[in-house]
C-alpha cells in the first residue's frame, strides 16, 4: 500500500478540529483498521453518504491507487483527466469488482456483445479522431458496466442466473433504458461519495460531476439510436 497511512490522515484532516494530518495515528495498522478509523471520524451519517456510492474496499483501492500525495502542500491530488476503465472498476467494488460472480461462457460473449453495441450507439459522444487506446479503453469500461449490472440482479452468485437478464438488454428498449438510468444514477451516488471524502475542488469528484452528466447524454444517445434503428 502505498503511504496509505499518509493519505488517511490527510482525509482524516478535514475532520479533525485542528485540520492537521496526523500520520501517526494510522501507522502499524491494517488498510481495514485505517478505514474503520475514518469511518467513526466521520460519523454515521457522513459515512452512510460515502457507502451509497463506494464499498469499503473501494475507498481503500481508489486512495491507495488513483491519489498521490503532494508533499509541498501536504494534499492528494488526483491527476487523471477522465475516469478511465480502471476508475471506474475500482470504484465499482475495488479491485475485485465484478470479478467474484461465476460468468459462463456465454453470460461473457453476451457482455462482450453489448459493449460493443454500446459503443456503436454512443460513438456520436465521442471526438471522431479519439484514438484506438482510448476507444478500447472505452469499450472495457462499458464491459465493467455491464459486468456490475449482471451482478447486482443476480440472487446468488450462481453461474447462468445473469443471461437472461443480458438478453433482455438486447431484446428490450425498456431494459437497456433501465440501464443507462443505472448508470446516471450511480454516478450520482458516487459523486455525492467523492465530494464528501475528498472536498468539492477535488479533481476526482469533478471528474465524477462530468462523468454524471456524460451518462445522462449515454441516455439521450442509446435511446435515439434505438428509435432510428425501429425507423428503420
Amino acid at each position: 500500500m502505498r503511504n496509505l497511512a499518509a493519505k488517511f490522515a490527510i482525509l482524516s484532516a478535514r475532520w479533525e478540529p485542528d485540520q492537521r494530518a496526523d500520520t501517526q495515528a494510522y501507522l502499524d495498522l491494517s488498510p481495514d483498521a485505517m478505514l474503520d478509523r475514518y469511518q467513526a471520524l466521520l460519523g454515521i451519517e457522513n459515512w452512510g453518504v460515502v457507502m451509497f456510492g463506494f464499498s469499503g474496499q473501494a475507498v481503500i483501492d481508489i486512495l491507495d491507487e488513483e491519489f498521490e500525495i503532494d508533499m509541498e502542500r501536504n494534499v492528494l491530488l488526483f491527476r487523471k483527466t477522465y475516469l478511465d476503465a480502471r476508475s471506474i472498476r475500482l470504484a465499482g467494488g475495488g479491485r475485485a469488482s465484478a470479478e467474484d460472480y461465476p460468468f459462463t461462457e456465454t453470460e461473457l460473449k453476451l457482455v462482450s456483445s453489448l459493449a460493443d453495441w454500446l459503443l456503436e450507439a454512443t460513438r456520436s459522444l465521442y471526438r471522431g479522431d479519439l484514438g484506438q487506446n482510448r476507444l478500447q479503453d472505452v469499450q472495457e469500461e462499458y464491459t465493467e458496466n455491464f459486468r456490475v449490472y449482471a451482478c447486482k440482479a443476480v440472487s446468488n452468485y450462481v453461474a447462468g442466473e445473469a443471461e437472461e437478464l443480458l438478453r433482455s438488454l438486447f431484446g428490450s428498449v425498456k431494459s437497456m433504458t433501465a440501464f443507462c438510468h443505472s448508470l446516471t444514477v450511480d454516478a450520482l451516488f458516487k459523486g455525492d461519495a467523492a465530494k464528501m471524502l475528498f472536498g468539492e475542488s477535488s479533481g476526482y469528484y469533478q471528474a465524477w460531476f462530468r462523468k454524471q452528466i456524460f451518462r445522462h447524454m449515454m441516455s439521450k444517445a442509446v435511446e435515439e439510436y434505438i428509435n432510428a434503428c425501429l425507423i428503420d
